[in-house]
């Protein structure tokens, strides 16, 4: 019997532990994840992506916003990481400011939204370097299903050296919404022009997430729940085997 009883216990404990880690790597995730979309809600609201680019970049910088009838598209510089190497994104961020036709599905196959990004200067002038219609990481996706999830779907374009560029931009239905120009300076990290803002602060982050509200409960919750399950499992084995015994 006593045999059996540290082995409980130590079975116990594994599972404890398994428990107790997964659960807190779970909530802690879902929690992070919530606050992403309560980011973009809020971004979407105030039409300002500041907070809700400065919690995925290393640093920042709005660098135009383009208004038209049905939307305001904000043009973001970002600095952001891979491994161990910095790059520069050109980033779009689209809002529709009236109702416009989207997708409801993101294998909508009638959905024509996308971007064209021409070159403007260099040996390749007037080419086209990047567009959603031929770019393989959007064969077979919406773009514009992005208004189902968020309220409004962004681009995100990897460049490294100076550009100036013409954009346009195109809805559901294929029609032209914008067409403007914009020059970008490839930046090399952390020697960064002014006007750069840093990434979300680690603290203020921690605060969105506010672990004691969010987090912990579910842990507690969780923990308790498998602590009274194992006493009465080990309690029911316990007077089972002995009452067996006898």
């Amino acid at each position: 019997m006593k045999k059996f009883l540290i082995i409980y216990i130590i079975i116990s404990l594994l599972f404890g532990v398994a428990i107790y880690f997964v659960t807190l790597t779970l909530a802690y995730n879902q929690r992070v994840y919530d606050v992403y979309y309560e980011l973009a809600d809020e971004a979407v609201a105030t039409l300002d992506f500041d907070d809700f680019i400065s919690m995925q970049s290393i640093s920042y910088q709005k660098i135009h916003r383009e208004e038209t009838d049905s939307y305001t598209i904000d043009v973001y510089h970002v600095i952001g990481k891979n491994d161990e190497t910095y790059i520069n994104q050109f980033g779009l961020f689209i809002v529709p400011t009236q109702e416009v036709d989207f997708a409801l599905d993101v294998e909508d196959l009638d959905d024509q939204t996308g971007i064209r990004v021409i070159k403007l200067n260099g040996e390749d002038a007037n080419e086209t370097i990047y567009e959603t219609y031929t770019e393989p990481s959007y064969e077979g996706a919406a773009v514009s299903y992005g208004l189902s999830l968020m309220s409004f779907y962004f681009y995100a374009i990897d460049f490294d050296e100076d550009l100036e560029l013409e954009i346009e931009l195109y809805d559901y239905n294929g029609d032209m919404f914008a067409n403007f120009n914009q020059n970008i300076i490839s930046q090399q990290y952390p020697d960064l022009d002014d006007g750069f803002s840093p990434g979300m602060d680690a603290d203020y982050l921690a605060e969105l997430i506010d672990q004691d509200t969010y987090v912990y409960p579910k842990l507690i919750r969780n923990m308790t729940i498998f602590i009274v399950s194992d006493i009465i499992l080990g309690s029911l084995i316990y007077f089972f085997i002995k009452r067996k015994n006898q």
